[in-house]
């Protein structure tokens, strides 16, 4: 029963992104990293990211705000939800919420940003 338990502990701890791991999990290929918060005036819409989970071999990343606060800090996000575009570990992009938590973009905004980056890529 202990084994049982300090593996599920385990699997909730390693799942979620954090400070420590954030890095790792930005790096190696395209991520866009969407950031939500507990108190956020709007629940995220997950029509802006529909098609862009494997395209360009892009991978979507979930980080609660109160579990990354550094990573938050740095990229200035004060408004949730937010997103931002990663490129082997370096941001290319950022959305930031507006003050009632909307985001105003859609899923071709973030191809033609994936589309920027690797363009960029080929010089």
């Amino acid at each position: 029963m202990r084994y049982i338990l300090g593996l599920l502990f385990l699997s909730v701890t390693l799942g979620q992104v954090n400070d420590k791991n954030f890095k790792e999990s930005v790096n190696g290929g395209m991520a866009v990293v969407i950031v939500t918060a507990e108190w956020q005036e709007q629940d995220f819409d997950e029509d802006i990211i529909k098609g862009v989970k494997g395209y360009q071999d892009c991978k979507i990343i979930y980080v609660e705000s109160e579990q990354a606060k550094k990573v938050v800090k740095k990229l200035r996000f004060r408004n949730f939800p937010s997103m931002a575009l990663f490129y082997d570990g370096s941001k290319k992009e950022t959305w930031k919420a507006d003050m009632d938590g909307e985001l105003d973009i859609d899923n071709k905004d973030i191809k033609s940003a994936i589309d920027d980056v690797l363009a960029e890529d080929v010089f």
